[in-house]
């Protein structure tokens, strides 16, 4: 009676097992027929190719700082303190030359002349301070230095289509990456945020650095974090 019963449980086991197995493997089946298949491209460093050199922001009033040749200039006036990209693009710009500055978006360009460049050795680059032409400005307008067909290097440049914006104006990028589970091996998009520094014509130089063999995920409605996914094959 005994063996009977010892064979009955083995017999139950493997069917268990056998069935574990069936429906693992239909699970698999039923899941990759409803996974999304995406296309990924890698960053790169490099040159990039951009219009504007350099950023700041309209201000106005005095300004005061030791670094400044003259120190101080004392009358209320539109000016723009900013930053330089690269210390190559003021190294032949003398005090006094011009300028140019791209204003809402660059629907307008106007002239101002430089006053003052400092040398963050700290950040490792170049402050400036440029007087505005004369006209009337909004306090805190984002601006850019503009240059026609400068370039910038960046460490980690990826490509515009993998980038997104927030609502409070935060960009990220979905990763891909390899997820082991007990139905096996699968990739997932993963939610990862990244500062952008430089916007180019088709790529942005970012602060972060990622390897050349990780895989951004192009641009897709449906993503979402810990979204399983399958890349696409070419």
């Amino acid at each position: 009676m005994k063996n009977k019963i010892k064979k009955l449980t083995y017999i139950i086991l493997v069917v268990f097992l056998l069935a574990m197995g069936v429906m693992t493997i239909v699970s698999r089946v039923i899941n990759e027929s409803y996974v999304p298949i995406v296309e990924t491209m890698t960053s790169k460093s490099g040159f990039l190719k951009v219009n504007a050199v350099g950023r700041g922001v309209i201000q106005f009033g005095t300004f005061s700082d030791e670094r400044m040749d003259n120190k101080v200039f004392v009358e209320d006036t539109y000016y723009v303190k900013g930053i330089f990209y690269e210390k190559d693009f003021l190294d032949y710009v003398a005090l006094g030359e011009d300028v140019w500055i791209s204003v809402d978006g660059g629907n307008s360009v106007v002239q101002g002349k430089l006053v003052a460049k400092m040398y963050d050795y700290k950040e490792d680059f170049i402050e400036a301070v440029v007087f505005l032409e004369e006209g009337q400005y909004t306090v805190g307008t984002p601006v850019e230095f503009v240059l026609e067909k400068a370039k910038v290097r960046g460490n980690c440049l990826i490509p515009n289509e993998t980038i997104y914006e927030d609502e409070d104006g935060n960009n990220y990028v979905y990763l891909l990456q390899q997820r082991d589970s007990i139905t096996g091996n699968s990739t997932i998009a993963v939610k990862t945020f990244v500062h952008v520094l430089v916007w180019g014509d088709s790529k942005a130089s970012i602060e972060e650095e990622l390897d050349a063999n990780v895989k951004l995920i192009v641009r897709n409605e449906i993503l979402k974090d810990g979204l399983k996914v399958r890349e696409k094959e070419w």
